[in-house]
């Protein structure tokens, strides 16, 4: 526990109180989480559990998060340059801002409900989240923007945060991607049901990680939406795959820049900070580079996950 008095940006100050230091391991990158010793955070963060992180001697923190039990000024909004508004993805609605310092994230978890926010630099590096803790949401809304924190700062060290559901196999992993309601989670169930061997390592937000020797590899992480499947592993990644809707099924490989565009809108990605969304867009030319992307036009049935399953095995000389 320590005593804090900082300032965040050029206007945001933060109330004096005493605060607990939580570091958690995800996707084996170490972020710290600082909040008032009253909270509990295994309580409001339970997803976190399996990552949970006793020690990071000699190793870089790559993103830390401030809880405060304070309200945000008003007034900071007010000034604030809107850059997005999206519904129904983090919460009711999500909205990005920024001044001249910082981004603001601002959350609205229900509809007609109250909005909270978090602070952020300009590389995600550090931010404070601002929350009140008797909402009945308050753990999911911490949750979400440690997710935003995490995506975000990731991106610089070759880590991307995919809308995605993942299945791994004999030690590899394979992950479908998609517009929210085309089916990702289906299609893993159906890899469960009829693929024997098939485990589920995450159903919405796993990462990606290009490590040493340019070998990609997909992570379960803390976010895994409805499915409560949050798993602190890693299997090497041998295919990403985007699902569609259709009336028959067909499954075609992506190369070059089709299979980057392929990728591209499953990223958990700001394209208003040119740092970062340059970083991403290099990793993600390594990822096409080293990982197969393909298309599967298909129908939510046994047919669709076994043409998936045997294309795949196909082009892998290890086989499934």
């Amino acid at each position: 526990m320590k005593t804090i008095n900082g300032l965040v940006g050029a206007d945001l100050r933060v109330c004096q109180t005493t605060e607990k230091r939580i570091l958690f391991r995800i996707a084996s990158h170490i972020m710290e989480v600082l909040m008032p010793d009253t909270l509990d955070w295994e309580q409001l963060l339970p997803s976190f559990k399996p990552f949970r992180y006793d020690s990071a001697d000699g190793e870089s923190v790559i993103c830390s998060v401030r809880v405060v039990e304070q309200p945000f000024p008003s007034v900071v909004m007010n000034s604030a340059k809107v850059l997005d508004k999206v519904s129904d993805r983090i919460g009711h609605l999500f909205c990005l801002l920024e001044t001249e310092r910082y981004f603001i994230s601002d959350v609205q978890f229900v509809e007609n409900g109250n909005h909270y926010q978090m602070t952020s630099d300009k590389n995600f590096s550090t931010s404070t989240v601002y929350v009140d803790w008797n909402e009945a949401f308050a753990g999911a809304i911490l949750t979400s923007f440690l997710m935003i924190a995490f995506a975000q700062s990731a991106v610089l060290h070759q880590t991307i945060l995919i809308h995605a559901s993942v299945v791994e196999k004999d030690g590899k992993g394979y992950a479908f991607l998609g517009k929210s309601g085309t089916g990702k989670s289906t299609h893993s169930a159906l890899w469960l049901r009829y693929i024997e061997g098939t485990a589920l390592l995450n159903d919405d937000n796993p990462a990606i990680r290009i490590e040493d020797g340019g070998s990609v590899y997909v992570y379960g992480t803390p976010w895994s939406g409805k499915t409560p499947c949050y798993k602190n592993r890693k299997v090497l990644i041998k295919a990403l795959v985007r699902l569609q809707q259709a009336a028959s099924n067909r499954f075609v490989w992506q190369d070059g820049v089709d299979a980057l565009i392929t990728l591209l809108p499953s990223c958990s990605s700001m394209r208003w900070n040119t740092l970062l969304y340059n970083e991403m867009c290099s990793s993600l030319e390594k990822v096409v580079d080293g990982v197969k992307i393909a298309c599967l036009a298909c129908l939510p049935n046994r047919d669709a996950a076994l043409l998936c399953y045997e294309e795949i095995k196909k082009i892998n000389e290890d086989n499934l």
